[in-house]
């Protein structure tokens, strides 16, 4: 191989980073591998990302050689709002995803060069947490998707899994101007006559309001055999909340499924991996307790002191810290306003840290309906 080919080889991570995404066995977690890429991809973006050089010279001088993934330097979430945390000119993006907050004048943005590693990391673990058992599904949308909302992470999400695991039938009832409630019941009606389960992806504000739509006609569903239900979002907005077990209950009681089929992603736009809460047979992982959300093996996490951001010891509470390899032209190391416990392989997420600004999916969907 030539000499700058050879150095591109070791310069650029992608290759390597996009074949373990693709590949990966999603049951193991080897440390070893994960380093390695890390590492790599730290380099990668210390010298393409000026941004984020730029931070890590000023805050962790120290750390512009890390050994291990727990030494690379981690960015907020809210420094998406104030500078392009980008590998590459951000007017070559080919996407723009935009964050849904509160205060909507500063939303964060997080450029993609090309959606390649996005779309593998999400369909492989949604494939393994969502569907285990299934091919494809008549699936039914309660939130944004691309054609309405271009700059939505969500909505990305959600039109990605429609066009490759969503059967005949599949359709979306949440546009920029309604939620339409009407249709998405006629469309769950004509699936119970023929006994034909469905997949309802939403977020959890729009499936508060298909609950107070229902109950507002004392009516109760009783989905067929299979169905499931998948939330995200969060469960909090101005107007509109609902503890998580109040929420799971609600969806039980009024689409007639179990607890086993109600399941929960959870993500956010400065990531490129999702998180997925599910006790489904036949997944990857398994964890019988609540609130629990596996990851996949190219992500790592830690609980960091809010006070400090100093690493804990697995399964102490503490501020999230993301590692993303899936993050592949912006920034791998994520620090979240989350609180929860972490372990190797799975989180348990507890909640927004103390006066954290209220911000996600659920909000941008209020703001609208």
């Amino acid at each position: 191989m030539p000499p700058s080919r050879l150095q591109s080889a070791i310069l650029d991570p992608r290759p390597l980073i996009l074949e373990f995404i693709s590949t990966a066995n999603l049951a193991v977690f080897d440390d070893t591998i994960f380093n390695d890429l890390a590492v790599r991809l730290f380099r990668y973006q210390f010298r393409h990302n000026a941004v984020y050089r730029r931070f890590c010279l000023q805050a962790s001088p120290a750390v512009t050689e890390p050994q291990t993934w727990r030494e690379i330097p981690a960015v907020t979430t809210s420094a998406f709002k104030y500078v392009p945390l980008a590998c590459f000119p951000p007017e070559h993006a080919v996407a723009e995803f935009h964050t849904s907050g509160t205060t909507m004048q500063h939303s964060g943005k997080h450029y993609f060069q090309d959606l390649m590693f996005y779309r593998s990391a999400l369909l492989r673990s949604f494939r393994a947490y969502c569907l285990p058992d299934r091919e494809k599904m008549r699936m039914l949308f309660l939130g944004p998707t691309a054609g309405h909302f271009p700059h939505s992470s969500l909505g990305y999400m959600f039109s990605a899994v429609r066009d490759e695991f969503g059967a005949e039938g599949s359709a979306a009832f949440f546009t920029s101007e309604k939620l339409m409630l009407l249709d998405f019941f006629g469309a769950l009606d004509s699936a119970m006559q023929k006994q034909e389960p469905v997949f309802i992806l939403g977020t959890a504000f729009n499936l508060l309001q298909c609950v107070d739509e229902l109950q507002a006609h004392g009516q109760r569903m009783t989905l067929p055999a299979g169905s499931r239900i998948l939330d995200t979002g969060g469960y909090k907005g101005r107007t509109r909340e609902a503890p998580r077990a109040e929420f799971q209950k609600l969806l039980c009681e009024n689409f007639g499924i179990t607890k086993e089929f109600l399941l929960n992603e959870y993500g956010m736009t400065e990531l490129s991996s999702q998180f997925y809460e599910s006790q489904l047979p036949g997944l990857p992982l398994q964890d019988e307790r609540d609130n629990i959300k596996f990851m996949p093996p190219w992500v790592r996490v830690l609980a960091v002191n809010p006070e400090n951001l100093q690493p804990l010891p697995a399964g102490k509470i503490g501020m999230l810290r993301i590692f993303d390899l899936a993050n592949i032209d912006s920034v791998l190391a994520i620090q979240t306003e989350d609180l929860g416990r972490a372990w190797q392989d799975r989180i348990e997420l507890l909640g927004r840290a103390s006066g954290a600004e209220l911000r996600g999916c659920s909000l941008l969907t209020e703001s609208i309906v």
